[in-house]
């Protein structure tokens, strides 16, 4: 396995990158800042604010190591690796970013940012999934049903899912939480179940360019 140590450092350092900005407010930070929200947008959990500045970026940066050393040793093609390892990065600025917006002004809404993240992730990645040259061979082993799928037909109908999906919720973010949550838990349910119906529905039948 050969590890991209370029991208490595990069993506992980933009993960830690957030830590600056709650350092450069420190002074003027609450000693208790909130780090979760309801989707009413009221906070129900406080840490302290040297806490509060670092726990975020690093646990990114963990999980960030973990998504590029896959993507490396999955040989996924560099344009699918560049996407793979460029949503937790995006995560961590934004999350924390929004973390320390309210800290700093409780008119801050920090659910619709997180609501807006959710529907931009999945319209990226719906987007993406498609094309072949972001990330080689799919592989279905997952499903136990990998031999005589029509993959391009199951990725496709499932990437336009993904990217509707996005779309919806990144809309309903203007609207009602309460909306946003149902259709993200929807969402996620659908995700999980959907990928088994299509591979079902097409196997067997002729690969399509």
């Amino acid at each position: 396995m050969r590890v991209d140590k370029k991208s490595l450092f990069l993506s992980v350092g933009i993960c830690l990158l957030p830590i600056l900005i709650g350092v450069y407010y420190y002074d003027v930070l609450p000693e208790q800042i909130a780090v979760h929200f309801n989707f009413n947008g009221e906070p129900n959990n406080f840490v302290s604010k040297t806490r509060a500045i670092i726990d975020v970026p690093i646990f990114s940066a963990v999980v960030q190591v973990i998504i590029s050393l896959v993507v490396d040793f999955d040989k996924t093609p560099k344009k699918g690796a560049l996407i793979a390892k460029g949503i937790i990065p995006l995560i961590s600025v934004l999350v924390q970013g929004g973390i320390v917006a309210y800290a700093l002004d409780n008119n801050f809404n920090v659910p619709q940012l997180t609501v807006f993240v959710i529907g931009i992730v999945l319209i990226i990645l719906g987007n993406y999934l498609p094309k072949k040259e972001f990330w080689g061979k799919y592989n279905f082993n997952l499903f136990g049903l990998e031999k005589g799928v029509n993959e391009q037909k199951v990725v496709r109908v499932y990437a336009l899912y993904m990217t509707f999906s996005g779309v919806v919720i990144f809309i309903s973010g203007f609207f009602s939480s309460t909306v946003a949550l149902v259709l993200i838990v929807i969402s996620a349910i659908t995700s999980t179940l959907l990928p088994f119906y299509l591979v079902k529905k097409y196997k067997g039948l002729t690969q399509k360019s």
